[in-house]
């Protein structure tokens, strides 16, 4: 397992905590996100004991205003309900691009997958052997959010999914993270180009 770091990285160690080991935001405690959209609000549990780096990236993104005004540009329910793509802000006018206000620079996460037989994610590396897919702790289901990326795997960065329906076919290439726990029905109901109008973390 490798925890990337920017131009470091640390080797295996089970006892280590992740989350005074990495310049990324690290939150190893379940959060709880609102969404307001135009259609209605959408609530999030998020798992940060099972994806604590994504997490915390998604947390601090969210305290720092970025999924405000943002639109789902990404919808995908033909010839079957697929997922939806949240967090594009290319399109909205008070658009804001500057992800790490102490770089100035867009922040990329690496891919996280926690394995039941771990005790830590794995880091920066896609989980292909079909005997592991099993083992994955956070799988592709409907209302799971999920994390998007380009082709390389530690390229996620503000965008994320909600499946509309299981797709195991993407287990162990990207990085799941939390739920929909009220509001699927909102969902449901997102088109492209509806919007986020705020986002906010609550209590529970």
């Amino acid at each position: 397992m490798i925890l990337i770091t920017g131009c470091s990285s640390l080797k295996e160690n089970e006892n280590i905590d992740i989350c005074s080991s990495t310049r990324f935001p690290c939150l190893k405690s379940n959060e709880y996100v609102l969404l307001i959209t135009n259609k209605g609000n959408i609530k999030l549990e998020l798992y940060g004991e099972l994806a604590p780096i994504t997490v915390g990236n998604f947390i601090d993104l969210v305290e720092k205003g970025v999924y405000n005004k943002t639109i789902f540009n990404r919808v995908i329910k033909q010839p079957y309900p697929f997922l939806i793509r949240g967090g594009d802000n290319s399109l909205i006018e008070n658009k804001n691009n500057l992800q790490d206000t102490k770089t100035g620079k867009i922040r990329y996460i690496p891919l996280e997958i926690k394995l039941k037989t771990n005790n830590l994610p794995t880091y920066g590396k896609e989980i292909d052997a079909s005997s592991q897919i099993n083992n994955i702790e956070l799988k592709h289901k409907r209302s799971y959010l999920s994390m998007a990326r380009s082709k390389s795997v530690n390229s996620a960065s503000l965008q994320f999914y909600i499946l509309l329906k299981s797709l195991p076919e993407l287990d162990g290439r990207f990085s799941v993270f939390g739920k929909v726990i009220s509001g699927m029905n909102i969902v449901d109901l997102i088109e492209e180009e509806d919007f986020i109008i705020e986002a906010k973390r609550i209590d529970s």
